[in-house]
């Protein structure tokens, strides 16, 4: 069998027979990968620790035909810190899901890697009412499907911007009008958030305009995946 080694973000794991784990991996080079980790789950396994959802690490793997073999683990970080409060618990499992979602197995994705990884750490560093939301439109913009925010998508007004329409991926005019209202001080905040200022949008304070966001971004990352996203049922923002 083929080794290698690569640096990965535990998406998510799960049991296998009486002793085993299947864990998934966005990794930096490989995409994601599912691999077994046998005898995770006794009580002397020296990696299960290392391996929990959100951890950071360095592993090397025997290539298999479905499934690769852990061999060894070394921890980068933990994600202990985020453990410790949870909404940014919440928030950092559904950045998982949605990458989980997103990636394609073996497919190498390296900025998906990136972005989960600097995520994950701008969750541990900072409070912001539009981390997630942030993340998701990020997130779209990567795959291809950011929403127009500076112009109506119906006739390319610049004036008079009041609501979002996902269907048709971006904001309209009062003319054009099919989808959601959305304020200005929430269409400000989503410039910023895909114009180049993210740093300006996640020092923004909790107010209505980040609760619209956050919603937002969660109805438009569940219309890309196509499906609900389970971690949402946990992460409500306030208002």
């Amino acid at each position: 069998m083929t080794l290698y080694c690569d640096k990965g973000i535990v998406l998510r794991s799960y049991k296998l027979g009486e002793s085993d784990r299947i864990i998934v991996l966005m990794t930096e080079q490989h995409g994601k990968v599912r691999a077994v980790a046998k005898g995770i789950r006794k009580t002397k396994s020296k990696i299960g620790a290392r391996l929990e959802p959100m951890s950071h690490v360095e592993v090397q793997l025997y290539k298999g035909r479905e499934l690769d073999t852990v061999s060894q683990v070394v921890l980068v970080d933990s994600s202990a810190r985020l453990h410790n409060n949870l909404d940014k618990l919440t928030q950092g499992m559904s950045m998982l899901e949605a990458v989980d979602h997103i990636a394609e197995d073996r497919e190498p994705s390296p900025h998906l890697y990136r972005m989960l990884q600097g995520a994950l750490n701008a969750l541990m560093e900072q409070e912001s009412p539009v981390m997630l939301a942030s993340f998701y439109w990020k997130l779209l913009a990567a795959e291809g499907v950011s929403p127009q925010v500076h112009l109506c998508v119906g006739c390319g007004a610049t004036n008079d911007l009041v609501a979002f329409d996902i269907f048709q991926g971006g904001v309209q005019c009062r003319s054009c009008r099919t989808g959601v209202s959305i304020s200005p001080s929430a269409i400000d905040l989503l410039q910023q958030v895909l114009g180049g200022q993210l740093n300006v949008a996640l020092a923004q304070p909790e107010s209505p305009a980040s609760f619209e966001l956050s919603q937002l971004a969660t109805q438009a990352m569940e219309h890309h995946i196509e499906r609900r996203l389970r971690s949402v049922a946990m992460f409500s923002p306030r208002h």
